[in-house]
């Protein structure tokens, strides 16, 4: 047997990893599928139960004083530090993906192990399969984040309309929790989904106070944060809340307004960091396509392949640099 093991070529080899890891990631994907509806019907029914929210106790304590009495209420926010596979899961969640942080890490290294069958076989070099499928996960960072802004510019313009809204519910006569259902009611998701969550919480007996305190901890949006900071203690001290709603809207529409004159000036800085991060990779697929002999030494070779991981290595500093550069904080 180790003779017939021996006498294999190194297509023969090749072949027979590449069959493994199809294998592999075709079993992956069948899990992938299964672990996606358990985990979605899970979250059907966490929905429908309130137990979708985490529990945000810990946060900054404000105290005011009003007509003699002192009011207080806590800040959503602070609390344990999450860990990574809970910030992918409420990253996942602010962009919008239905699938569960397990369904999307199995899903990516399904993918990383396709790549990597795909890229091995056809060039036969273990380096370029390696690296083709680290693209992946870097690609779907790259995406989630995209989303991300998306969705929060979606969000912000929808929380807009959504406060204008309450404000002209509660001066028609409306309670709060009657505006916040017609929120839900009018407003598609995002907003619409967190205002009916938190109009599911209150008629499952849950106060309002802290269904609005767990609805802006599960959200990264400072902008609900302010909300449901302002209403708790606008309930607790009494005053007119559709003047809250028309003075936060203010607010919001300002610091909107601030954030795209950002975005105006770091857009060059983001232009180049895409020019950067992008040419290399093109140059390498072009010189591979071309004269793949000439690219054989950083495959075959431990210098090149040291230069290949301090290649990658420096291309992903050089972004976290300027992603630094291009924040601005406000």
């Amino acid at each position: 047997m180790l003779d017939s093991l021996q006498s294999l070529s190194r297509a023969d080899v090749a072949a027979i990893t590449a069959l493994f890891v199809l294998v592999l990631a075709g079993w992956l994907v069948v899990i992938l599928v299964w672990y996606t509806r358990s985990a979605r019907r899970q979250q059907q029914i966490d929905l429908r139960l309130g137990l979708t929210v985490q529990d945000t106790e810990p946060g900054r304590v404000l105290r005011l004083w009003r007509d003699g009495r002192e009011a207080t209420t806590r800040v959503p926010g602070g609390g344990p530090r999450l860990s990574p596979l809970q910030r992918l899961d409420l990253m996942r969640q602010d962009a919008g993906w239905r699938m569960s942080a397990g369904s999307l890490l199995l899903g990516v290294a399904g993918a990383m192990l396709l790549l990597f069958a795909f890229a091995y076989t056809w060039t036969g070099y273990l380096v370029a399969g390696l690296i083709t499928g680290a693209a992946v996960p870097l690609l779907v960072w790259v995406y989630l984040n995209r989303c991300l802004a998306q969705r929060e510019q979606l969000f912000e313009t929808q929380f807009l309309d959504a406060l204008g809204l309450a404000a002209r519910s509660l001066r028609a006569g409306h309670p709060l929790n009657g505006s916040f259902r017609l929120i839900s009611d009018e407003i598609p998701a995002p907003v619409g989904v967190m205002f009916a969550r938190i109009c599911q919480q209150q008629a499952l007996g849950m106060d309002l106070e802290q269904a609005l305190r767990e609805a802006a901890a599960g959200s990264a949006n400072s902008e609900m944060k302010l909300f449901a900071t302002s209403v708790a203690i606008q309930l607790k001290t009494g005053g007119n809340l559709a003047d809250l709603m028309d003075r936060l809207a203010d607010v919001i529409r300002d610091r909107m307004r601030l954030a795209r004159r950002v975005r105006v000036l770091t857009a060059q800085t983001q232009f180049s960091k895409r020019v950067l991060l992008v040419l290399p990779f093109v140059t390498f697929v072009f010189l591979n396509f071309v004269n793949p002999a000439y690219m054989a030494p950083l495959y075959t070779t431990s210098l090149g392949q040291s230069m290949l991981v301090m290649g990658g290595l420096t291309l992903l500093m050089g972004a976290w640099l300027m992603n630094r550069m291009a924040v601005l904080r406000y």
